[in-house]
């Protein structure tokens, strides 16, 4: 069995899944900004993620909004953006970048990233010479800033939003055929799954509390 681990954004409610049988674990990302937690606590928590998945190559970490808007040559920041530590934020993030995806894909079709990938945003990908979704990683390895914040709606409730940022509405308007899409990103009040068009599905597992571990 995998799973998949929501937000984390300091806590570290996620150890003792470590310890479970699994094959695979992914983390959907924002290591950061709790709002409520200490840096040190969000800073020292994230490095033992980092610990965990060198040491065991089974653990897959995903980068997510409030881990992007600390890195170098990203000029946009988003809500409880922790200013007077991003200097630190940022060094630890570009120190395990080697870690950090923004989509993984399994052979048996599901698609785990931080916010989800449209089919909008997947064309445009392709128009610029990355035909599979994987290749999403080989994109922001070369460009970084294309996948900040994008279009009108102030919230990313948007399909021109990419896997950081696309909300929910909008990703269930242009879903990816054939995959089923574990995502975080969008607070809920329980995990649950959508079936979608296109045989596609997709599962936000987002609680900010309570279950926030997806077994798959």
């Amino acid at each position: 069995m995998r799973l998949a681990i929501g937000d984390i954004h300091g806590r570290d409610f996620w150890k003792p899944y470590l310890e479970e049988d699994f094959s695979e674990c992914y983390f959907v990302g924002d290591y950061f900004d709790s709002g409520y937690l200490f840096f040190i606590r969000e800073y020292a928590n994230f490095k033992e993620i980092c610990e965990r998945a060198r040491a065991d190559r089974r653990i897959k970490l995903c980068l997510g909004n409030h881990d992007y808007h600390y890195l170098g040559g990203v000029s946009e920041r988003y809500s409880r953006y922790q200013a007077g530590y991003s200097h630190k934020i940022r060094a630890v993030l570009e120190e395990n970048m080697d870690l950090l995806e923004v989509v993984y894909g399994t052979a048996d079709q599901y698609l785990i990233s931080h916010a989800g990938v449209s089919t909008w945003f997947m064309e445009r990908m392709q128009q610029a010479g990355y035909a599979a979704v994987e290749d999403i990683n080989r994109a922001f390895a070369q460009d970084p800033k294309a996948f900040g914040f994008n279009g009108a709606n102030p919230f990313g409730d948007d399909i021109t939003q990419g896997p950081l940022w696309i909300r929910p509405r909008s990703l269930e308007q242009q879903p990816l055929a054939g995959y089923h899409q574990i995502v975080g990103h969008t607070p809920a009040p329980e995990i649950k799954t959508t079936d979608l068009k296109a045989k596609a599905r997709i599962t936000y597992i987002d609680t900010h509390g309570g279950n926030t571990v997806y077994w798959f």
